[in-house]
C-alpha cells in the first residue's frame, strides 16, 4: 500500500489523511463501505478541527514541536536532521514506555521500525492551532530552520537582532520542554503545560465545540456529545448543530446494517442473517425512542452540511436523503432499500463490489461499516481530560502546601 500511495510522501496533511484511511482499513467496523464519510467528517472537523482518529494523546502537541525545535536549531544539513528528528522520535517512544505508559505510545511495538511517526500523524493539527507557524511538510520546515540556525552562527556575538536565537516557526509561548523528555517520561501535562494547550484550543474559532469546551474541559465528558453537560452551555445555534449529529449517527445506522445483511444472504450464512435482520429491527426501536425523524428539518441539515464541506457531492446528499425516506417510513429492507445500496455499492467500487462480485466478497469481514459516528467525539474528550487533570495538579499541589 506504501507503493501505491508514493505519490503523496512530500505532503505531510496528505500523508497524514491516507494514513486515517489505512487505519479504518485494519479496523473493518469503521471502513466507511457507503461513501458517508464526507456528511461525517463535516461534522468533525467543524466540531473539533486539527483533530485525527490517530490521535492518542494530547501531550504529543507538545512532544513533538519540542523534539522539531532540537533537532532544527543547530544548523546541520537537512539530512542530519531529519535523522536527528527520527532518532528523537524513537527515544521519546522508549521514554514513554520508561516512564510506564502502556497505551497510547504510537509505535510502541514498531519503535524503530515505525514508519509513520508521531510528527507525521500530529503535523497537520500542530499547523491548525498555531504551534507550528510556517505553512510547510516536516521537511522543509526543517530546512528553513537549519538555514536560519547556520545563518546565525555566522553573524557576530554582538548582533542584537539575534539576541534571543532565531526564529524556527514555533509559537512563542510553547512552554520548555522537561530535561527527562528522553529519559522516562509520561502523558502527564503540568500546570504549564495544561493552560498553554487550553490556550491554543481557547483561541480556535468560537464556533467549534474544542474551543468552547477547552473553557470548561471537565464538562466534556458522556458517550456522546449530545450526553454531555457541556451541552447546556452552547449557544443555540451550536445545540441545533449537534442536534443534526446525533440525528444523522442514529438514522444513517441502519444503511451499513442492511449492507451486511445483503451480503450475509449471498454467502447463505443464516447465523449472520439472524443476527443482521435482529439488529436492524433493533435499529428501527432506536430511531423511535430517540426520535430521530420527528421535527428534523432536513433541509436545514442539508443547508448546514453544504455550508461545511462546499465540496460535497451531489450524488452522495441523493443518497443519503434518499435512504433517510427510506428509513423514516420503515422501509429499509424494501427492494428499493437493498437497490440503493447496490447500486451505491457499485457506483463507489465498481467491479470490486462485494454485492456485485463473488470473488470481492471473499475479503469481507462481518461488521464491515458498521461503526457508530462519534465525530471524533472520543479524541476531544481524551484532549480535554488530559489538559483538566493537569490544570488541578496545580490545584491539588497548593492545597497539599
Amino acid at each position: 500500500m506504501s507503493s501505491l500511495f508514493g505519490w503523496m510522501d512530500q505532503d505531510d496533511a496528505q500523508r497524514a489523511a491516507m494514513n486515517e484511511i489505512v487505519m479504518m482499513f485494519q479496523d473493518q467496523g469503521s471502513v466507511d463501505e457507503l461513501g458517508i464519510g464526507a456528511v461525517r467528517d463535516a461534522f468533525s472537523n467543524h466540531f473539533f478541527p486539527g483533530t485525527s482518529v490517530l490521535h492518542t494523546r494530547v501531550r504529543y502537541l507538545l512532544f513533538v514541536p519540542w523534539l522539531l525545535r532540537d533537532a532544527g536549531r543547530r544548523g546541520h544539513s537537512l539530512d542530519q536532521a531529519k535523522h536527528e528528528l527520527r532518532q528523537a522520535e524513537v527515544r521519546l517512544i522508549r521514554s514513554l514506555l520508561a516512564g510506564n505508559e502502556t497505551t497510547g505510545v504510537i509505535g510502541s511495538q514498531a519503535q524503530d521500525r515505525l514508519k509513520t511517526m508521531p510528527s507525521q500523524v500530529y503535523w497537520p493539527a500542530l499547523q491548525r492551532y498555531g504551534v507550528v507557524r510556517w505553512s510547510l511538510g516536516i521537511e522543509g520546515h526543517l530546512r528553513r530552520m537549519a538555514g536560519r540556525a547556520a545563518h546565525r552562527s555566522d553573524v557576530t556575538a554582538g548582533d542584537a537582532a539575534d539576541a534571543l536565537g532565531p526564529d524556527l516557526g514555533l509559537d512563542d509561548e510553547l512552554p520548555t520542554a522537561p530535561d527527562e523528555l528522553l529519559s522516562a517520561t509520561t502523558f502527564d501535562l503540568n500546570v504549564d503545560e495544561a493552560r498553554y494547550l487550553q490556550g491554543v484550543f481557547a483561541r480556535l474559532p468560537g464556533d467549534s465545540l474544542l474551543s468552547r469546551f477547552a473553557t470548561r474541559p471537565h464538562e466534556a465528558v458522556g458517550e456522546r456529545i449530545w450526553t454531555s453537560p457541556a451541552l447546556e452551555r452552547l449557544p443555540d445555534t451550536q445545540k441545533l448543530q449537534v442536534d443534526h449529529s446525533r440525528r444523522l449517527h442514529h438514522a444513517w445506522h441502519g444503511a451499513p446494517l442492511l449492507y451486511n445483511l445483503m451480503l450475509a444472504q449471498l454467502v447463505s450464512d443464516d447465523a449472520l442473517v439472524e443476527e443482521y435482520d435482529t439488529r436492524l429491527k433493533e435499529w428501527e426501536a432506536e430511531l423511535k425512542e430517540h426520535r430521530v425523524f420527528e421535527g428534523w428539518d432536513r433541509f436545514g441539515f442539508w443547508s448546514l452540511v453544504r455550508g461545511l464541506n462546499p465540496r460535497l457531492r451531489s450524488s452522495t446528499q441523493s443518497f443519503v436523503e434518499d435512504w433517510f425516506a427510506l428509513a423514516e417510513s420503515g422501509r429499509y429492507t424494501s427492494s428499493h432499500a437493498r437497490a440503493l445500496v447496490r447500486q451505491r455499492e457499485i457506483f463507489l467500487k465498481g467491479r470490486r463490489s462485494r454485492l456485485l462480485d463473488a470473488q470481492a466478497r471473499e475479503s469481507w469481514t462481518p461488521g464491515a461499516g458498521t461503526g457508530r459516528l462519534g465525530y471524533r467525539w472520543g479524541i476531544a474528550t481524551s484532549f480535554l481530560a488530559d489538559i483538566h487533570t493537569g490544570l488541578t495538579s496545580a490545584e491539588d499541589t497548593e492545597g497539599a502546601a
